[in-house]
C-alpha cells in the first residue's frame, strides 16, 4: 500500500501545474499594482518589480506599451481516476498586465486582467473541432 501511495504522489507531482510567462505577475493583484504606480510608476520601477516585459511596442509618438502575461494550467481531480482519459480537464488561469508609458517613461494608463476557465482534455469532453 505504501508503494502505491508513493507512486500516486510522484505522478501527481509530475502532472501538476504547468505555467509560463512572468512569475512575478503570478502573485500580483490590482491593489499591489496601484500601490507600485502611486509611488512613481517609472519604467525602472516596473522593470525592478516584473523584469523584462514579454512584449514592447513603441509608437511614433515615442510612447511605449509593455505587456506582461502569466498562464497556469492545473489538472482537475478526475484526471487521476480510472476515467481520467475519458473525462479529464484542466483549469487555465491567465493574467495580463498592460502598461502605457509617456515619453518621459512614466505610466499613463494600465490594465490588469485575469481569466479562469475549464478546458476539457478527455476523449469524451473535447469538442469535435479538437478544442
Amino acid at each position: 500500500m505504501k508503494k502505491r501511495w508513493w507512486a500516486l504522489c510522484c505522478v501527481c507531482w509530475l502532472m501538476g501545474c504547468a505555467s509560463s510567462g512572468s512569475r512575478q505577475l503570478a502573485e500580483v493583484d490590482e491593489p499591489a499594482v496601484k500601490r507600485m504606480l502611486q509611488s512613481g510608476g517609472s519604467q525602472r520601477e516596473v522593470l525592478d518589480a516584473f523584469g523584462e516585459p514579454q512584449d514592447r511596442i513603441r509608437f511614433s509618438s515615442n510612447r511605449e506599451l509593455w505587456v506582461y502575461s502569466y498562464v497556469q494550467y492545473r489538472p482537475q481531480l478526475q484526471n487521476f481516476t480510472d476515467l481520467g482519459p475519458l473525462f479529464s480537464a484542466q483549469n487555465r488561469y491567465d493574467k495580463e498586465l498592460v502598461l502605457l508609458f509617456d515619453v518621459g517613461g512614466k505610466v499613463l494608463q494600465w490594465r490588469l486582467s485575469t481569466r479562469e476557465e475549464v478546458r476539457g482534455t478527455g476523449v469524451l469532453n473535447k469538442s469535435p473541432t479538437g478544442g
